[in-house]
């Protein structure tokens, strides 16, 4: 089965026109689905972005909602302060602007990962035989993974930031490590959890980018006070702690162990997820670490997201846009031919391409039913994508684990 796939897969990839053929059905799926209204969510975070930009002079940046959503804005001051130009332009001109940089950025990220893997570049080790082709093809079934596809509908920025942190992941050159200083900075900046990338280029001993990360974000908060000071001091000694202004905690889409543990209890027991998040910390610095000194930057940096998205007291379906980077390391990635690494993908895969938070979410029609008043299948869907997510941490340090260091790491080959 795995080896008639692989053959399928090198005829599409190798192709001149069908992986040219599958995004441009893929693009022209979406824009009929958004010209249908079949898009039951009309980008209304794409929507908060731009109402924010109102609200930056008269002290209601975190005050105001905005749409028949009535959402507050979330994200720090500094996010706001780069959202501004989005207030100039007319709505039409932002939303399809944003879903063709949201496409582009999808790019980015997957030939970010291919270059940390050393299968793109020129300096990659083992460099793809059909590079164009495989990123096509890439980019035309990543579009349908449940997170991304999300992110699209929503008009979210995640697909920017994680393209961010690849890119500053695999910089090369001199100022490589000023540049992954950066990214961090930039993208803690916009929405605080990417600060948790700092840990990678800590586990990973790149001393100066971790540096850089810090000095470079102490630069954006010290901009942020220069320009809106009251509102940014107001969101990091209140609003930053205050999950609820995101919406409610136990809903599915909420795709962290804080919202898996409320609606298996029925309640928010706070002990059992800091118990969980310390034992995914741990096992995520055990793997992390493994990782960096295997020289696998991307498993290393991957893994350093999904711990960021496991103990976030939020983390919506749709945060999980790392699935991508993560698919192509089982795929492409120095340990792929293991077989938990495949059986790791294919989990992925299926529960992304089947939609299974999204079913869900339809089945329990905004209602959850807790406990013992739900099937025990619903109650393990749930709680899909943090057992996963944890799966992936044990795969990546256990794969490792008799894996010496090599001379040089992946994440700076090109």
């Amino acid at each position: 089965m795995t080896d008639r796939l692989t053959r399928l897969g090198t005829r599409v990839v190798s192709s001149p026109w069908i992986p040219w053929a599958l995004l441009g059905v893929t693009v022209l799926l979406h824009v009929a689905f958004q010209a249908l209204g079949a898009d039951g969510f009309k980008m209304i975070d794409l929507r908060v972005y731009v109402d924010g930009t109102k609200h930056l002079t008269d002290g209601a940046l975190y005050d105001f909602t905005s749409g028949v959503e009535v959402l507050p804005f979330t994200y720090p001051t500094f996010a706001a302060l780069l959202f501004s130009p989005l207030g100039l332009l007319p709505w039409p001109v932002v939303a399809v602007g944003w879903q063709i940089a949201s496409l582009a950025a999808l790019v980015v990220m997957i030939v970010c990962s291919l270059r940390m893997l050393g299968r793109a570049g020129h300096r990659a080790d083992r460099p793809l035989d059909h590079l164009r082709g495989t990123v096509v093809t890439a980019t035309a079934i990543a579009f349908w993974l449940e997170p991304v596809r999300s992110t699209f509908n929503y008009g979210q920025i995640n697909l920017f930031l994680a393209a961010l942190l690849l890119a500053g992941a695999s910089a090369a050159g001199r100022r490589r490590d000023v540049w992954a200083g950066l990214s961090v900075a930039v993208a803690a900046g916009i929405k605080v959890v990417p600060a948790v990338t700092g840990l990678y280029y800590l586990l990973s001993r790149r001393w100066a980018a971790a540096a850089w990360s810090i000095g470079l974000f102490l630069a954006a908060l010290g901009i942020s006070f220069a320009f809106l000071p009251s509102q940014t001091w107001r969101f990091f000694t209140q609003l930053m702690f205050d999950p609820t202004r995101t919406g409610a905690i136990w809903v599915t889409r909420n795709q962290s162990w804080r919202g898996t543990v409320y609606r298996l209890f029925g309640h928010d027991h706070t002990a059992a997820w800091i118990l969980l998040s310390v034992v995914s910390l741990a096992v995520g610095i055990w793997a992390i670490s493994r990782a960096a000194r295997a020289g696998d930057g991307l498993a290393a940096l991957v893994g350093t997201q999904i711990v960021g998205l496991l103990i976030s007291p939020v983390s919506w379906s749709h945060h999980w846009v790392w699935v991508v980077p993560l698919l192509l390391w089982c795929l492409f990635g120095p340990r792929s031919a293991v077989r938990a690494v495949r059986r790791l993908g294919w989990a992925w895969a299926a529960v992304c391409l089947l939609y299974v938070v999204i079913f869900l979410i339809m089945i329990q029609n905004g209602h959850l039913e807790f406990a013992a008043g739900r099937p025990i299948w619903e109650s393990v869907l749930d709680a899909v994508y943090p057992v996963l997510g944890f799966a992936a941490l044990v795969v990546i340090g256990t794969v490792h684990r008799t894996v010496a260091a090599p001379s040089r790491d992946h994440a700076v080959r090109s």
